[in-house]
């Protein structure tokens, strides 16, 4: 009886330990407040503070049609689709690759740094011209009326990528903008959505945005105020089903871009 007692005080004891070690190893970015503050920070507004501080979110299909003006067209094609893949993977939303460009709602544009004026004046207009000096690729989007995401263009320069070892992540950031996380912030780490960072694929942090971005309560349209309950809701359904404790291993092995490291 008294052996029996000892046991299960130890029992007790190891299980406290174990849980407070738990917790010590719970990174920054899985904390809620965290994972609130940073999905406020880059869903609302624009880059360039531009347009008004609401969610953006696509209602209908992505069909992504590409553009080659360059050479090794299989490689990028690849790269593209298999990021796509993943992201189709993370929002349950439908996103695919289409071959004809009168069915497309993305185009993306793997181009030069001599071309990539002219097509953003063609393509867009003067206001995102103004912006290109300084970025190695550039994307945008419109909206309709209702904050809802109907057409997006992603150029990539790929020779002005390649210079900055940053063709890998123009692919995987600016499709992942276009979905409607279109800021970056120094704060939010770790992310790709970070100009500061060596992330060059999703990270945990970023497949809990966008499974934020994407659960059906979260409405094109809402204003701070009116999404934070419905984050916060999010955040606490993510918790309760183990999704935010296993973000990062999931991330890694749901991504095939992934496995090219």
């Amino acid at each position: 009886m008294i052996q029996h007692c000892w046991k299960r005080y130890w029992l007790i004891a190891l299980l406290a330990f174990s849980s407070h070690g738990a917790l010590a190893e719970t990174a920054h970015w899985q904390q809620p407040s965290f994972i609130e503050q940073s999905f406020l920070t880059i869903a609302l507004g624009s880059e360039y503070n531009t347009a008004a501080r609401v969610i953006h979110k696509w209602r209908k299909p992505v069909r992504v049609y590409v553009t080659h003006q360059v050479g090794d067209q299989a490689l990028h094609e690849s790269l593209l689709s298999q990021h796509i893949a993943h992201l189709k993977k993370i929002t349950q939303h439908d996103i695919a690759l289409t071959d004809r460009a009168d069915q497309a709602n993305v185009r993306v544009f793997f181009t030069q740094e001599s071309r990539l004026i002219p097509l953003l004046k063609k393509y867009t207009g003067a206001s995102t011209v103004k912006n290109e000096r300084g970025s190695v690729c550039i994307a945008s989007f419109r909206r309709n009326a209702q904050s809802e995401i109907v057409e997006a263009r992603i150029f990539i320069p790929v020779d002005r990528a390649r210079r900055h070892a940053k063709l890998l992540a123009c692919i995987v950031e600016e499709i992942t903008q276009v979905l409607g996380l279109p800021r970056d912030d120094d704060a939010v780490y770790p992310s790709i959505f970070n100009d500061k960072s060596t992330d060059t694929l999703l990270t945990g942090l970023d497949d809990l945005l966008l499974r934020i971005l994407y659960t059906p309560a979260i409405k094109p349209g809402m204003n701070e105020a009116q999404v934070k309950p419905k984050v916060r809701a999010a955040i606490q359904s993510l918790q309760q089903k183990g999704m935010i404790t296993n973000a990062a291993l999931r991330v890694r092995s749901e991504g095939e871009l992934y496995q090219l490291f």
